[in-house]
């Protein structure tokens, strides 16, 4: 899920082989370092919805976080 052992705050990381950029995503990134395996449950749920990705999961997850 996360790669690399020596990740930097606030650098991308790769989760579920995307970028997960704090920029972009600040409380996926965060959601990703605290608890890796309930954030890939969701994602992947919601990847699993008709045309989803795991981009537009993260997309929606991220948006419905911050507005909702």
């Amino acid at each position: 899920m996360i790669k690399g052992n020596k990740k930097r705050k606030g650098q991308p990381i790769e989760f579920l082989g995307k970028k997960l950029d704090p920029e972009y995503y600040p409380i996926l990134y965060k959601w990703a370092e605290s608890n890796p395996e309930t954030l890939k449950s969701q994602l992947l749920n919601l990847a699993k919805l008709p045309g989803g990705s795991i981009v537009n999961a993260m997309q929606s997850l991220e948006s419905d976080l911050q507005h909702g």
